[in-house]
Formats: structure tokens, C-alpha cells, sequence
């Protein structure tokens, strides 16, 4: 396994200011830490498709050449889902959008373009508790109480991910379905998904922190169902904060290894290595850091965490003799 950089945490979603860095500048931050590769989040303003004409997507291969830095993935916040009203057509910008992000990983060498079935921003819609067992996408009626919006939904974003899995394999790139809610809420249902699209490109990042429990055999049983499908992952930890009588309160994004950490780092790696997963494990901070004095970090803090995951996850696998690294 190898220790990718994903450029989301320098794109200012969440820091001081909207402090942020180009996509070139990440790389330089990148090679400095002692990262092995960087995974370009694309988005603006980082690592949008589209600002990165055929000059700049040569110059940025170079860097990369230059500063010893493999290219893991390209990584995109998709949304597969079809809009609320018939005249509107989120799904085919988002399939225009995917298909701009599989040539630029084209044109950039990369085999790998991370994906979301379905990504609001949120862990649930704002209509999924008055769902009848399944989520809902829509206020309840009869149709709510018979699933029919969750089903619909859920076809709406098989058929996206269809079409785009289609164009992926076209071009000799392998698309990996990170489970997320919505629509894939596990990894149960992600590969339900997978099957259910039929396209043998399509695969799975797989992502410990979203795991729906981190107790340790069932880390080793959803990694295990993952055998010859994991193509990709990403690291961070989700700290969970409670309150009265053990309430949860409130969560945040922690360094793997770092404190308050829930994450069984070791027992996840140690079971990729049983599967025989010889890809990335790519390094993200995509969501507020509230550092001393109750403010938003900036940059330094962002250097700071992709610093801390690295030293922590390669001393893991240092220990297992699973890092095939060059740093």
C-alpha cells in the first residue's frame, strides 16, 4: 500500500478566510511532508477540469515527475440523483461533469476516478426521517409509505452511474463508488449497487471511518466482502462528542492515530493486506477544524494533520511490512 495526499484540504472549504493553494502548490506541499503520491480533488477552485487547459495539464504531470509524486486519482463530490423538478437536470450536468473528470485523468496518466452515488453535503437528506423503513426523498404521501421515492431514487442514480461506468471503461479507466450516503448509507449496499449496474469497472473505495461500527471483527468482515472489488481509500477519523447521559452532541474530523480517534487502523490495514489490496490509501481533511481560542484553522493547521495521518498510517504499516512506498 501506498500513502496518497487528496488535495481537498487546501481547496479553503473550510478553513480561516477560505485560505486556500492551487492544485501546483499542493503538490509542492505534498512532496515536502513525505507523501508517495497526491490525488486531485476535482473541484473548484483547486482542481477543476475545466481550468486546466492541455498546457497546464502537461506542466502538472512534470511537476509531478519532478517531485517524485505518483498520480493516485482524480476524486469528485457526484451526485447521481435526478432533480425535483421535471425541466431541471442535475443528473446530466453531473454525467458531463464525470466525463470531463475521467479525460483529465486520461490525459494526466491516472487510472483511478473516485466517485458518490449519491452526496448532499450531509449524512441524510432533509426528508429521510419521515421515511417508512427506507429514507425518504420527498414529503410523506403514499408513494413515501411504499418506498416507491426511495426506489426511484435509487434506479435514477444505478442508471447515472451506468452511463458514466459505460464512458469510464471506454476510455481504460476504472471508476471506485465510495460508499456515502445517500443512496449507498453502506457497504452492504454499495456492492449491491455495483451488481445491480453490471459495468465490471466500476469497483469500491473503501473508507474505514464510514464504516457503521469500528468494533474489529466487524472491520475484518466488511473489508473481507471487499476481496478483488477495493480498488481505492481514504483516510480520516470521525471523532464523536456526546453530551447528557452519553447523547452525541456533535462529531469532527481528527488525524487518524490522534486523540479522541475511534478508528482500528491496524486491524483495517492488516485485513487489506489479507485481501491482497496493493493500491492507495489517500489522506483527506474535508470538513471545519476548530483549533484553540474556538476559530476555523488555517493552512499551517491543514500541513499540519496531512503531516500527523502520514507519519501515523506509514508506521502502521511499516509494522505489517505493507508499505511498498518509495518515501
Amino acid at each position: 500500500m501506498k500513502l496518497s495526499l487528496d488535495t481537498v484540504g487546501y481547496g479553503g472549504y473550510f478553513t480561516a478566510n477560505h485560505e486556500d493553494a492551487t492544485m501546483e502548490e499542493a503538490f509542492e506541499k505534498a512532496a515536502k511532508i513525505g507523501y508517495d503520491a497526491v490525488c486531485i480533488f476535482a473541484h473548484r477552485p483547486i482542481g477543476f477540469p475545466l481550468d486546466f487547459d492541455s498546457n497546464r495539464r502537461k506542466k502538472l504531470k512534470e511537476l509531478a515527475d519532478k517531485l517524485d509524486l505518483e498520480l493516485a486519482a482524480v476524486c469528485c463530490s457526484t451526485n447521481f440523483m435526478k432533480g425535483d423538478h421535471v425541466l431541471v437536470y442535475p443528473q446530466e450536468k453531473e454525467i458531463l461533469y464525470v466525463r470531463e473528470c475521467i479525460d483529465f485523468a486520461k490525459d494526466l496518466g491516472i487510472d483511478i476516478v473516485r466517485i458518490m452515488a449519491a452526496f448532499l453535503g450531509y449524512f441524510q437528506n432533509p426528508h429521510a426521517s419521515v421515511g417508512y423503513g427506507a429514507p425518504a426523498f420527498e414529503s410523506r404521501s403514499r408513494r413515501v409509505s411504499r418506498n416507491e421515492d426511495w426506489l426511484e431514487t435509487w434506479h435514477d442514480v444505478k442508471d447515472g452511474l451506468r452511463e458514466v461506468s459505460l464512458y469510464a471503461k471506454e476510455k481504460g479507466i476504472t471508476l471506485a463508488l465510495q460508499t456515502h450516503p445517500e443512496i449507498t448509507g453502506n457497504n452492504d449496499e454499495t456492492l449491491e449497487m455495483i451488481e445491480e449496474v453490471g459495468v465490471d469497472n466500476l469497483k469500491v473505495g473503501l473508507d474505514l471511518p464510514l464504516f457503521e461500527s469500528h468494533e474489529a471483527d466487524f472491520v475484518r468482515e466488511t473489508v473481507r466482502k471487499m476481496k478483488g472489488m477495493m480498488v481505492y481509500s481514504h483516510s480520516i477519523s470521525i471523532a464523536e462528542y456526546k453530551t447528557v447521559n452519553g447523547a452525541p452532541y456533535r462529531w469532527e474530523e481528527v488525524a487518524p492515530g490522534s486523540k479522541n480517534d475511534p478508528c482500528k487502523w491496524e486491524v483495517f490495514l492488516e485485513t487489506c493486506k489479507e485481501i491482497g489490496y496493493e493500491g492507495y490509501l489517500s489522506h483527506e481533511q474535508c470538513s471545519p477544524i476548530i483549533v484553540k481560542g474556538h476559530k476555523l484553522g488555517d493552512i499551517a493547521e491543514i500541513d499540519s494533520r496531512y503531516k500527523e495521518a502520514l507519519d501515523y498510517l506509514r508506521g502502521i504499516l511499516k509494522k505489517l511490512d505493507y508499505y511498498t512506498g518509495h518515501k
